[in-house]
C-alpha cells in the first residue's frame, strides 16, 4: 500500500486533507486519539479492535470513527475512501460503493481513464 497506492498523486492530495498517525499493533510509543487521550500506540489499537493490517480508521473533525479500510486497496479505491471521508459523502451517501460508481462516472465524463486495477 505505502509502495503503490500512497505514492499517487490522486492519494498524496486526499492524504493532505488529514492528520496522519502510523503506528504497529505493538507499538507502546504514546499517541494523542483524536479525542485528545494520551494512550500507548497499541492501547489505542485494542480500543479500535483493529486485529488486521493493513488497517485505516478514519474520523471525522469531532473525532467520530466514520469509516474503516481493513484490507490493501488498490489506489482508485484508497483515493476514494480518502475522498468519502474528506469531502463529507459519507454522511449523505451511505454507500460507499454508490460514491465510488459516482466518482468513476465523473471522471469518465471528463475523458479520464479510471482503471480500478492500476
Amino acid at each position: 500500500m505505502h509502495r503503490e497506492g500512497f505514492a499517487r498523486p490522486e492519494v498524496k492530495v486526499q492524504l493532505a486533507k488529514f492528520d496522519v498517525v502510523r503506528f504497529s499493533l505493538l507499538d507502546d510509543t504514546d499517541i494523542v486519539t483524536p479525542e485528545g487521550k494520551q494512550i500507548p500506540a497499541s492501547e489505542f489499537a485494542r480500543e479500535l479492535n483493529v486485529s488486521y493490517t493493513p488497517s485505516i480508521v478514519l474520523f471525522d473533525a469531532s473525532g467520530r470513527e466514520v469509516f474503516r479500510i481493513e484490507a490493501y486497496l488498490r489506489p482508485f479505491h484508497l483515493a476514494g475512501s480518502l475522498d468519502y471521508v474528506s469531502s463529507g459523502a459519507y454522511a449523505s451517501q451511505p454507500s460507499f460503493q454508490r460514491f465510488l460508481q459516482a466518482t468513476a462516472e465523473r471522471l469518465r465524463e471528463r475523458g479520464e481513464s479510471v482503471d480500478l486495477w492500476k
